[in-house]
């Protein structure tokens, strides 16, 4: 009995650590990393920008838009720089396939593209400009070492509206400011503290 509950908290653990190195990757980073490069501290010094974009979108227009990664952390010629995530609520996305790839309904690096901390790639707005749109992106900042320490991660959201758009600007959240997504993450991450509580409370 006591190697079984042993087997069973082993388990348990495997799960968890496997679920945070699910989201580490210089070959990109799926919708595992939606909620940020959970695998890496989030740090303030570290910057997401996006340039490019108008104050309102005109419909059915092109924008060449840069992604960059600003951090403190020193890039080293030659190994993994940095990735991102990227999730764009409309509109289309024409990219360099080298360097940024479509995954699990967003946009993130290749293995060649996790070695700079800068994309570009052009934003087709909607057909219609009375609409709103939210580009949302997870920058991360790495050193290069191929582990998860002394690399830092950040987030930026903008809510671009089109020019006939008359409403709200706010990100997309729950009524009590937690997204469905966190409160799927925080669900899963207290069944498998439950279960791992009662494997070994068992006698």
């Amino acid at each position: 009995m006591a190697r079984r509950r042993t087997l069973v908290v082993a388990a348990l653990l495997l799960a968890l650590y496997s679920n945070q190195l699910a989201v580490a990757s210089p070959n990109g980073l799926g919708s595992e990393a939606n909620e940020g490069c959970l695998c890496h501290t989030p740090q303030s010094e570290t910057k997401v920008g996006l340039s490019g974009l108008p104050e309102a979108y005109e419909a059915n227009t092109t924008y060449s838009l840069t992604l960059e990664v600003i951090s403190a952390i020193e890039a080293v010629d030659n190994r993994s720089q940095g990735g991102f995530r990227m999730l764009v609520t409309a509109g289309d996305v024409v990219y360099d396939n080298s360097t940024m790839q479509e995954l699990d309904n967003g946009w993130t690096h290749t293995y060649n593209g996790s070695y700079q901390r800068t994309w570009t790639f052009d934003w087709t707005s909607p057909a219609a400009n009375d609409s709103a749109t939210t580009f949302t992106v997870h920058g991360n900042a790495v050193n290069g070492n191929n582990a998860q320490t002394g690399d830092a991660w950040s987030t930026m959201e903008i809510v671009l509206p089109g020019v006939m758009y008359e409403g709200d600007l706010l990100p997309d959240e729950g009524i009590d400011g937690v997204s469905q997504t966190d409160r799927l993450l925080l669900a899963v991450g207290l069944l498998l503290i439950l279960g791992l509580l009662w494997s070994v409370a068992r006698p």
